[in-house]
């Protein structure tokens, strides 16, 4: 990327997130994730798999992500107009740093109908096509909410900022040991859809779905 793109892409991002900041009467809530049962899970199934098809902690998240933000409508949706428009499926925006400066946050489509194979051979097509500049115009403007991870940069937890028209925002740290391995789940919520009741409830079911990483897998 060009520095004036990179330029313009950062001015682009920051007048997103001025705006989420300026309108969203955001909430934030945390939880901590015990993650032994879906780590052990995940060495055992990728020790049937081949080098290439051997998914990452990351493909677990999203799906526990979709299949939680599905049950809780109100945190997938867009606020539009004065009102909220919960989405009928998960389109998952998913953050992606470019190779050149910038974020951009495309759209994963259908998550929670996608097995984790599925998921891990379409994440990594589409952070390939983002770095490349190759996304299609639905997949920038489709997201119904976002979900961020900063584990692999070494940050415990990460706090962000809504994607506006979207009403909610999931950030995933770190792995970590304190002594059992854990991860910090963070909820950035509009308290105009919902409370912090509910982000509490969503993040809690987030949270059992990666203990039964089983369920993950065969959707039951």
């Amino acid at each position: 990327m060009t520095d004036d793109k990179s330029l313009n892409m950062r001015r682009a991002i920051a007048a997103a997130m001025e705006k989420s900041h300026r309108e969203i009467p955001h909430y934030y809530l945390e939880t901590t994730v015990p993650m032994d049962a879906a780590l052990n899970w995940l060495a055992e199934e990728n020790a049937r798999r081949a080098p290439p098809d051997r998914l990452l902690p990351v493909v677990l998240f999203l799906k526990a992500f979709a299949f939680a933000a599905k049950s809780f409508p109100e945190m997938n949706g867009r606020y539009v107009d004065g009102a909220f428009r919960p989405a009928e499926s998960v389109h998952t925006g998913v953050v992606v740093a470019l190779r050149g400066g910038g974020l951009l946050a495309p759209a994963l489509h259908d998550v929670q109908e996608k097995s984790l194979s599925e998921i891990a051979r379409a994440l990594t097509d589409l952070v390939t096509r983002v770095r490349s500049g190759r996304l299609r115009g639905s997949e920038l403007t489709d997201p119904t909410i976002t979900v961020t991870s900063l584990g692999d940069e070494g940050c415990d937890r990460v706090f962000g900022l809504i994607y506006p028209p979207q009403v909610a925002l999931v950030g995933f740290g770190r792995i970590r040991e304190v002594p059992h391995r854990v991860v910090s789940a963070t909820l950035a919520a509009d308290h105009r859809v919902s409370d912090g009741l509910k982000g509490a409830a969503f993040l809690n079911a987030m949270a059992k779905l990666l203990q039964s990483p089983q369920t993950l897998e065969t959707g039951r």
